[in-house]
């Protein structure tokens, strides 16, 4: 999970001045969605930090790139079947999230997968009752309704910060960039230590 974040940032990072960068975003957003672990409210925040005049299209790409992550991840629950689901996600189908989502799915039908989507609610639990479900397909269009609301709204937000609240989380993005890409390269050298001796051992018993 944190290396698959620092990516994701480090991507924001280099493309937050090219004109792509809304797109750039959009697949960040599709890709935290897929992992089901990264939260991607934080990073288009960080995305807004970054390039708030484009507050309004930053938004727009992320719900499509997070609409169509949803939609993959839907295919795939559908795909698994209940059992299966069961049995690779456990803890999810336990969990109080799973039994609100099944509640209010069962009762508003796709009314309430948008509500999820638009509200800071976990969506994994609902997609997956939705997929096991059978629901219409209208309901990819329902999230990325969703998507859209919660994204402009966090977006406008973060765009409204004055000026040098703006450069501070600025400041702050880059640092927490800098940190997990110290703490991935930390990680990483353990295990190349590790191994080195491997390979001199075996250019010893090779000889010169």
């Amino acid at each position: 999970m944190r290396l698959l974040e620092t990516r994701l940032i480090s991507a924001l990072t280099h493309e937050a001045d090219q004109g792509a960068f809304p797109l750039v975003v959009s697949v960040v957003a599709a890709a935290a969605t897929l992992s089901m672990t990264v939260p991607f409210a934080s990073l288009l925040v960080a995305a807004a930090l970054m390039a708030p005049r484009r507050w309004r299209s930053i938004a727009l790409f992320s719900s499509v790139g997070a609409a169509l992550g949803a939609a993959l991840l839907y295919l795939a629950f559908h795909h698994l079947g209940w059992a299966m689901l069961y049995a690779t996600y456990p803890d999810v189908v336990r969990s109080t999230a799973w039994s609100d989502a099944t509640r209010w799915l069962s009762r508003y039908g796709v009314v309430s997968l948008q509500l999820i989507a638009a509200l800071p609610l976990p969506l994994t639990p609902a997609l997956m009752f939705a997929a096991i479900s059978r629901l219409p397909v209208a309901e990819v269009l329902a999230l990325w309704l969703g998507k859209l609301a919660k994204y402009l709204a966090y977006a406008w937000l973060t765009s409204l910060f004055p000026e040098h609240v703006l450069r501070h989380g600025w400041a702050r993005v880059a640092a927490l960039h800098a940190a997990l890409a110290r703490a991935a390269t930390e990680s990483d050298w353990p295990r190349a230590r590790h191994h080195r001796p491997v390979a001199d051992e075996n250019q010893t018993r090779r000889g010169p």
